[in-house]
């Protein structure tokens, strides 16, 4: 009978996969991480209950691959779904034990499947992966804020857009909910959603983004609801922006470049990296932090830069940029080469190096 029963639940997740899953759990995993799925044991009208029964098959089977996932399964009815104020089913919380607000009102399916899984790799881990200015802005939160995002299971480009807020409100814990909800529900159409991804704070109609958004954009918009110094933070951001396109002798940070300031950049730093990149990138922004780094490290040495490619095509177009990130790498005013993909810092530092031997 337990082996019949460990059939029917192992339906979801390949053998294959649950090793790729096996490993890296062990690799990633640190803290444990309680998800908690509330379901409906009465059918609703309105709601699918295989969709009920998909989430908690898929949280069993997570459970059972890694000793640091621990779920529970719960009714909708409960008093404590009645406290948190949940309002159908499926709704999947995950890490609420250790102080997150990270919501699924949906199954995490289809293409949302890789970022419930990343998600708690995030929270086990504590660590958002937000650039270090993210990160101080979200520090002046000190009210709380509700983002709900508004997707569809078939569209990828929802995907970037549900991990920024799940990322978000894993950086600060407790300040920001981060809510997931199905295009189709009931909740959408109060705010007339038609296209996605969509977002909307604090239940505000007016603070609705359509589309991915940057982080950057996305974090301003949740500091402009959600911290009583919004003002003079977004002011002060905004002068230091202007700072970073200057092209100044020897920067310790990647200066910002676009179509007017490109050719001069050239020519003024004798060895210059220039990163190019694209909001909605996922491997662009595990390199920013990369070239932030050494830009201090090999300050005076190697000068950086940054441009964005949706902005400056005519560059990209040039340099035939066909992927991103790629670091185009300029010697005395010379193209010498390119580097493509994310990397280590010590292997890009390695690649760069043998560069400046020639």
């Amino acid at each position: 009978m337990a082996s019949e029963e460990r059939r029917d639940l192992k339906m979801l997740i390949d053998e294959k996969t649950e090793e790729i899953l096996k490993e890296r759990f062990a690799r990633g995993l640190q803290e444990t991480v309680d998800i908690k799925v509330f379901t409906r044991r009465v059918v609703d009208i309105n709601e699918n209950p295989e969709h009920a029964r998909f989430s908690e098959g898929l949280v069993r089977e997570l459970s059972q691959i890694s000793d640091k996932i621990k779920g529970e399964i719960l009714s909708i009815e409960s008093e404590e779904a009645r406290r948190l104020n949940l309002g159908t089913s499926p709704v999947i919380l995950i890490g609420k034990d250790l102080g997150y607000s990270i919501e699924y009102w949906l199954p995490p399916a289809m293409h949302q499947a890789g970022t419930f899984i990343e998600t708690i790799s995030l929270v086990s881990q504590r660590e958002s992966g937000l650039n270090s200015s993210s990160k101080e802005k979200l520090k002046n939160i000190d009210r709380d804020i509700l983002l709900e995002t508004y997707i569809s299971f078939d569209s990828p480009q929802c995907v970037p857009a549900v991990l920024l807020a799940n990322r978000i409100a894993v950086e600060i814990p407790g300040k920001v909910t981060s809510r997931l909800i199905e295009v189709g529900f009931s909740k959408a159409k109060q705010f007339n959603i038609s296209s996605v991804p969509q977002q909307i704070i604090n239940e505000d109609i007016n603070s609705a983004m359509r589309g991915f958004q940057s982080e950057e954009k996305l974090v301003n918009q949740i500091i402009s609801y959600g911290s009583s110094r919004a003002e003079e933070i977004l002011a002060q951001e905004k002068e230091e922006a202007k700072k970073k396109e200057e092209l100044i002798d020897s920067p310790n940070y990647p200066i910002v470049l676009n179509e007017n300031s490109f050719a001069q950049a050239v020519s003024k730093y004798s060895f210059l990296v220039v990163d190019c990149w694209a909001e909605w990138c996922g491997p662009c922004q595990m390199v920013h932090p990369v070239i932030e780094s050494l830009a201090k490290k090999h300050k005076g040495k190697i000068t950086f830069g940054k441009l964005n490619v949706d902005e400056n095509q005519g560059i990209a177009s040039h340099f035939g940029i066909m992927s991103i990130p790629t670091l185009l790498v300029f010697k005395d005013g010379e193209n010498v080469g390119s580097i493509i993909g994310a990397m280590p810092e010590k292997v890009l530092e390695e690649k760069l190096s043998a560069y400046l031997g020639h």
